[in-house]
This record gives C-alpha cells, structure tokens and sequence, in this order.
C-alpha cells in the first residue's frame, strides 16, 4: 500500500498514523477490538450478506487480539500495523464514504479491509495455521 501512497484517501493515511499509538497502549487494542466487534456485529445483522468480508474482518480481530495479549506474535510489524490502521478505517463512521450511507458507505471500509488482507495474505494465512493448532 506505500507504493500507492498518493492513491490513498486522507482518512486511511490519518488510521494509520494513529495505528502506532494503538499498538502501543493495550487498552486501545482491547478498545479497538471491541469497537470493531461491535460494528461487525451490527453488519451481519443487515440483510446484505457479506460472508467473506464479515470473515476476513473476524480474522484480523482475532489476530490483534491474539498480538495484543502476547499469544500470537509471529506476525510482522508492518502487518499488525496495517491491520490495525484497517480495523480503525473499519469503525470511523465518516470516512472518504459515510457509513451512514446504506451499503455504499461500506464499499471503502470494505476495500480497505480486502485490500490489507490481499497484501499481507501470507501472514493470515500464517495465523490462522497457527490458530488451528492450538485450537485443537
């Protein structure tokens, strides 16, 4: 995504300088985990179905969460730090399109989220193998 710097919308460049700050603080990762719990939640009750999106958004909630409480830390930097920056995108509610907006207002939210997860598909795919071993 830093190759596509100038291709990036202002909101998505602010989450990600506060992205840093987050990963810092415990608290704010448990905050944001929850804000984006919360905000998931609230999508897969809405009747446009939204599987893959709803998933990918999951995996990159367990994955702070599991870098945040020091299980999971195979996982490098600059992917927390874009996951992070995804999921702060993700619940601020007036970004480049206002999620107040019915299923248009997701459409960046929901870009962001799959691009991240396109650039770092490695990584997931890396966690989520290790999180079916312990799992099991």
């Amino acid at each position: 995504m830093s190759e596509n710097k100038g291709k990036e919308n202002a909101s998505f460049r602010k989450a990600k300088k506060r992205a840093g700050n987050v990963l810092s603080d415990p608290q704010r990762v448990s905050k944001l985990v929850e804000a984006s719990r919360k905000k998931m939640d609230k999508l897969e009750m809405g009747e446009v179905e939204l599987k893959g999106i709803i998933g990918t958004i999951k995996t990159f909630i367990r994955m702070l969460r599991a870098f945040g409480t020091g299980q999971y830390q195979a996982i490098p930097w600059v992917t927390i730090l874009m996951i992070v920056a995804a999921l702060i995108y993700f619940i601020t509610p007036l970004d480049l399109l206002p999620d107040f907006i019915p299923i248009t207002g997701y459409l960046d939210d929901f870009t962001i989220i799959l691009a991240v997860f396109h650039r770092f598909k490695e990584d997931v795919i890396a966690f989520q193998t290790w999180e079916s071993t312990i799992n099991n």
